[in-house]
């Protein structure tokens, strides 16, 4: 490690240190006292993630999510939703740590074995939802996805502008599968000339859509199908979580 980096790196621990004298971090999953090196979750945790391993095969439980409804290629999520590891997602989507979004966005894209993607195209909120919100946690996930992805494929690409959410939808919380379809169906749209002028040269381009949870599918099938009525494309399906 270069000099400026080491120092760089002992400065933040010792901020962080400093700050740990004022301001009470805990584990957003076992509420554990953080280390100044931890951030977010603690090692212990992050240790006993209960992985989905939906990367070890194109039959898991989470790609035949979307059998016999939208043509996705490949399905991947990094954990299992389930007991206190749902803290994590609720952290990112409620609690502003987009820092946290970022850290397991990265260890998303280093699980996603696919390496011609084109576009990471997270599922966008409704203007006013980010407004409100203030960020937009797939757009966080994505951000931590892109820095794993940028190491198979160096051109690959975030895109936040093709897909627009043009209806404000109720929570998909407490809604059964056809409730959540009923409540997404027609949420969203693709913008035509911005897609096409990021495919113009491409005859069949990659998109990677990526979301917090995958539960039913709605959202995500929602997404698809826009894509796929608007383009002729492939498109594979990334999310943090997933509901066994």
């Amino acid at each position: 490690m270069k000099l400026k980096e080491r120092l760089k790196k002992d400065f933040r621990l010792w901020a962080q240190s400093l700050a740990d004298l004022f301001l009470k971090r805990e584990c957003v999953c076992c509420g554990r006292l953080l280390d100044a090196f931890e951030s977010g979750v603690c090692t212990f945790c992050l240790a006993e993630l209960p992985s989905s391993f939906t990367w070890t095969s194109r039959e898991s439980p989470a790609d035949k999510t979307f059998w016999g409804r939208t043509r996705i290629e490949k399905v991947t999520s990094l954990f299992l939703y389930k007991g206190k590891y749902r803290n994590l997602v609720y952290s990112i989507k409620y609690g502003g740590n987009i820092r946290l979004a970022a850290r397991l966005g990265k260890m998303l894209g280093e699980a996603i074995a696919e390496e011609d993607i084109d576009f990471i195209v997270p599922v966008p909120l409704h203007p006013r939802k980010k407004r409100r919100r203030g960020y937009n946690q797939s757009e966080q996930i994505c951000r931590g996805l892109l820095l794993s992805l940028r190491k198979k494929n160096s051109a690959i690409r975030l895109e936040t502008r093709v897909l627009q959410r043009t209806s404000f939808t109720k929570t998909q919380t407490r809604k059964d599968r056809i409730e959540r379809w009923d409540n997404v169906r027609n949420a969203f749209r693709v913008n035509g000339r911005r897609l096409e002028k990021l495919t113009r040269d491409k005859s069949s381009p990659h998109f990677l859509i990526v979301d917090d949870v995958l539960t039913t599918g709605a959202t995500l099938d929602a997404c698809a199908t826009h894509l796929h009525n608007s383009r002729s494309c492939r498109i594979s399906v990334a999310t943090l979580a997933y509901v066994p």
